[in-house]
């Protein structure tokens, strides 16, 4: 029994070593992901280039982004922009520290459309109730276009509207 024991224990710890040299390679940023941290990037210029010279507040350098899996890999900042996810395990939380009202951003899954590949993020102005319900009012959406060029994707154009 005690030999079985050892053995397992052995395993494990390769396992634990091998899983320390995938889980580096695991968080590499595919391209998929870089085209979402471009899309935020873009994001981003739209916030200082309309709500902070349009708006008599200035603000603030966090961007709440509702958790999906394919935004796994973006980063914790990005341009000096605090960026924090939300999903159900934190959400509570999240909105008690900002007074249960924030500035929450879907990302939208990368799309295609008429041969255009896009990201659409759309802000929404939320509020969390009763600790349970979420009420989200639209304002307006980004569109961060991409276009297909020597096999692989790059930036095009970013388009917004409101409502």
């Amino acid at each position: 029994m005690n030999r079985l024991k050892i053995f397992f224990l052995l395993i494990s710890f390769g396992a634990i070593g091998q899983n320390e040299n995938q889980s580096s390679e695991y968080f590499k940023m595919t391209e998929t992901d870089s085209l979402y941290y471009i899309a935020i990037e873009k994001y981003i210029v739209e916030i200082d280039s309309f709500y902070n010279k349009y708006s008599n507040q200035k603000q603030p350098n966090k961007i709440f982004i509702e958790y999906q899996d394919y935004l796994m890999k973006i980063p914790d900042s990005i341009n000096e922009y605090e960026i924090k996810k939300i999903g159900l395990g934190n959400r509570k939380k999240v909105f008690r520290k900002n007074r249960n009202k924030l500035r929450y951003v879907k990302i939208f899954p990368l799309s295609i459309s008429d041969g255009q590949f896009d990201i659409t993020l759309i802000p929404y102005f939320a509020e969390l109730k009763g600790g349970k319900n979420l009420y989200l009012s639209l304002s307006d959406w980004t569109k961060v276009l991409f276009e297909f060029k020597n096999g692989q994707l790059t930036y095009e154009k970013t388009e917004n509207g409101g409502i």
